[in-house]
């Protein structure tokens, strides 16, 4: 399979767009049935591209984060078969919003799986790198929850990568994605602890503190 033919996510994004707009896909539990053996790094994927494109009113960081969080732990040991809590998988998505993010993110996965090779740096993508790309995917996946002004975008970006690296076998794409992280999380540390501060001279300005 050659990396021009190889275009599982984008294919995967267009389906659910799909069934979004027929009003198919209207909770994460739908959204994420039927992934497959591609299920943890395509559900990464879906799960971080809101935190580019958001869907109006939801808070979509906080629940995605959280979902990450947990898919990264059972990643992380080792685990077949994502088991999710029932509660946030009954969240609901409103549709046309949800087809409209996908729609919108079509593009800039297609171009990132243009790049993509598979069998580059394989050990990267091996049973051996579980635990390392779980951890990562947990700790990115915690950098979404906080409702930081420019924090989500890094993060997203660093777990989009690492889904299709992981997608592709690409273990190259997976090495970028991880230092893309560890970046991402030092922006979301800086960006979260200068906000603190400014409310705290906010506060101490007001005298409330």
């Amino acid at each position: 399979m050659t990396a021009t033919s190889y275009h599982p996510a984008s294919m995967a994004l267009r389906r659910v767009a799909a069934q979004a707009e027929a009003g198919q896909a209207t909770t994460i539990g739908m959204l994420l049935d039927g992934l497959g053996s591609a299920g943890v790094p395509l559900a990464v994927v879906l799960l971080a591209l809101p935190s580019l494109l958001p869907i109006p009113v939801l808070p979509t960081g906080p629940v995605a984060g959280t979902l990450l969080i947990l898919i990264g732990v059972e990643f992380g040991l080792g685990a077949r078969r994502l088991r999710l809590p029932g509660v946030l998988l009954r969240i609901g998505l409103p549709h046309n919003a949800l087809a409209a993010v996908f729609r919108r993110a079509l593009p800039l996965v297609e171009r990132v799986e243009r790049w993509l090779r598979p069998g580059r740096l394989r050990w990267l993508t091996g049973a051996a790198a579980r635990p390392l790309i779980g951890a990562s995917i947990g700790l990115l996946g915690l950098a979404l929850i906080p409702p930081v002004p420019f924090g989500n975008q890094p993060p997203g970006i660093a777990l989009i990568l690492l889904g299709l690296g992981l997608l592709a076998r690409d273990g190259l794409a997976v090495l970028v994605a991880l230092c893309l992280g560890l970046l991402a999380l030092a922006w979301v540390l800086a960006i979260s602890a200068g906000t603190v501060y400014a409310l705290h001279l906010a506060l101490v300005a007001l005298g409330w503190w």
